[in-house]
């Protein structure tokens, strides 16, 4: 009995030890890809041509006659960005990667799919930093995209949706100007967010 007793509490310490193990691990990983997206943010701010805009006002949006389908890229410490995403309401403001990996989203979001022209859709880990608190959004809220060029890109949350984890046609359907998606908690599902191009 009391052998059994101490294989109990052993097994209950090396559970102990192994959560917190994993917090530890989960917040230096929070904390690096915090420092990856700032240090981004950063760089292409220094690069970015900035837009006159009148005071206390958003930048308006600048549309070329014919939108890119083909986005420039500029590669900042070996990763290649697209421009920087905005969500005023989150007080985030972070680089969008050229393209997207499971290696790339622990850096930054990356860019999914599609292109100013054709609908962007973008990708971005569940970290605090990131885009974890997505589902805060409401109908109207603004979103901006700065390209590399300086144009300013204006945005509204129109819905936000969930969507199975394995459902690529469902992510993909809709004639959307912009859609952002995340994980939910447990990596299941997606925290989808469907935005609409504000021309006024």
């Amino acid at each position: 009995m009391r052998k059994r007793t101490i294989a109990l509490l052993l097994a209950g310490s090396l559970c102990l030890i192994a959560a917190l193990g994993l917090t530890g691990y989960n917040l230096w990983d929070e904390n690096r890809a915090s420092s990856t997206a700032e240090e981004g943010v950063a760089a292409l701010e220094a690069v970015i041509p900035q837009q006159e805009t009148e005071e206390d006002s958003a930048p308006a949006v600048t549309v070329p006659a014919t939108p890119p389908a083909l986005m420039p890229t500029i590669q900042v410490d070996g990763l290649n960005y697209v421009g920087l995403l905005e969500i005023p309401l989150l007080g985030r403001v972070l680089p969008i990667q050229a393209t997207c990996s499971d290696a790339l989203l622990k850096k930054a979001p990356c860019l999914y799919q599609g292109s100013l022209a054709e609908g962007m859709i973008i990708a971005g880990h569940s970290y605090r930093s990131h885009f974890g608190s997505l589902s805060r959004l409401s109908p109207g809220d603004p979103i901006r995209f700065t390209d590399l060029e300086g144009n300013v890109w204006n945005y509204q949350v129109v819905t936000t949706e969930i969507i199975g984890g394995h459902d690529v046609e469902g992510m993909e359907e809709g004639d959307w100007d912009l859609t952002l998606f995340t994980c939910t908690y447990g990596g299941r599902d997606r925290v989808t967010i469907r935005c609409s191009l504000v021309t006024e």
